[in-house]
């Protein structure tokens, strides 16, 4: 059986997200694509890969995925607004959450 061939599609459980500083936080984004698709963040037009300051976790399950990006001890500068990226060989769409100082 051939499967549907699906252009990325991101859900944002939280699109507004507190924390206050000094602390951890974590956001996610759920996607769904077939072709499986490439999935990262990017914050203020950098894409974040894993070091001490962020951590980020993608849990597959055939076309589905759910990313998460833990941001380390919060600090003013990292305030502001994430983006989740999905692509595929069919297109490619975001999700945007905005994390917020308490």
């Amino acid at each position: 059986m051939k499967r549907e061939r699906i252009s990325p599609m991101i859900w944002v459980p939280n699109q507004l997200v507190g924390a206050p500083a000094g602390t951890d936080v974590t956001i996610d984004c759920h996607t769904e694509a077939y072709p499986r698709a490439i999935s990262y963040w990017v914050y203020d037009n950098v894409m974040l890969l894993p070091t001490k300051k962020y951590g980020t976790e993608t849990m597959e399950n055939s076309y589905r995925a759910h990313m998460k990006l833990t941001v380390r001890n919060l600090q003013v500068g990292d305030f502001g607004n994430y983006r989740c990226i999905s692509k595929n060989s069919l297109g490619e769409t975001e999700g945007s959450i905005r994390l917020y100082g308490k």
